[in-house]
């Protein structure tokens, strides 16, 4: 499967990156990883992920307070936000099309 990410949840990871290294030198590095890595746990294995609404999935990023929100169709895997966990809970369902 291939992953598409919606254009306001790449700027949604390079704000919280810019954000994590203003905090500590590095530390938006590391989010980065751990996008990087649970994007590839989701690709090997998307349907493990629960459920949050409907057919959007849920994969939480270890060790940092944000989730991926995406779903799945036959052959492609969208990312449609990478969403802080305190922060407005549904502010990503608007994207959906």
């Amino acid at each position: 499967m291939k992953i598409k990410i919606h254009e306001l949840a790449v700027q949604e990871i390079e704000d919280a990156i810019e954000w994590y290294e203003m905090q500590s030198r590095g530390l938006g590095e590391r989010f980065r990883h751990a996008v990087i890595a649970q994007m590839s746990k989701i690709k090997i294995h998307p349907g493990w992920y629960p459920i949050e609404d409907g057919v959007i999935h849920k994969a939480y990023l270890p060790k940092f307070p944000y989730k991926i929100l995406f779903s799945i169709d036959e052959t492609t895997i969208i990312i449609w936000a990478i969403a802080h966990l305190h922060r407005k809970p549904w502010y990503w369902q608007n994207r959906l099309c």
